[in-house]
């Protein structure tokens, strides 16, 4: 074997570990992170949760903004879970806050729960706002399911009233 020869071996060899190696990274091979919602999708849903009396469909509004604003914060999934605390969460880059409709909504589902009688529903799905936004930037959301809880649990307070939250 020659100088030559060996060269294109070579230079073969090295061709073949290189387009094996790019299909290991082949972005069609990869599984699609899951599409995020689009913000007027989202508004759209936001308006029906506020404006709906049916008590399934409001429920359904709260479940939906909840899973699309999970998806708006969820770090990239070719991260790894080692570098997570390295990963900075980014700011809503959106005309609204998912995470905020989320929590308006579920405000309105309790309050819907609440007028049809399903009082425990309805407290459920205010510790649930409780338990699910406790960063600063619901305090809001979270202080208002706080007072509803209080009203809900006070002695003598009548089940078939709805009890006062602020409108949001």
């Amino acid at each position: 074997m020659g100088l030559c020869t060996v060269t294109r071996l070579f230079a073969l060899m090295s061709a073949g570990i290189l387009l094996t190696g790019c299909q290991l990274f082949d972005s069609s091979a990869r599984t699609a992170a899951p599409r995020s919602t689009s913000v007027m999708s989202m508004w759209e849903l936001y308006r029906h949760c506020q404006s709906s009396g049916d008590v399934e469909t409001v429920l359904s509004a709260a479940k939906q903004l909840q899973q699309s604003a999970d998806t708006h914060v969820v770090p990239a999934p070719d991260v790894p879970r080692s570098l997570d605390r390295f990963v900075t969460k980014q700011p809503v880059r959106t005309t609204v806050d998912p995470k905020a409709l989320a929590a308006s909504c579920t405000l309105q589902a309790a309050r819907t729960s609440l007028s049809a009688g399903r009082e425990q529903e309805a407290e459920q799905l205010l510790y649930a706002v409780v338990l699910s936004y406790p960063e600063s930037d619901y305090t809001f959301y979270v202080a208002q399911a706080k007072v509803w809880i209080e009203e809900l649990h006070r002695p003598g307070a009548s089940e078939s009233v709805i009890h006062p939250i602020s409108t949001f």
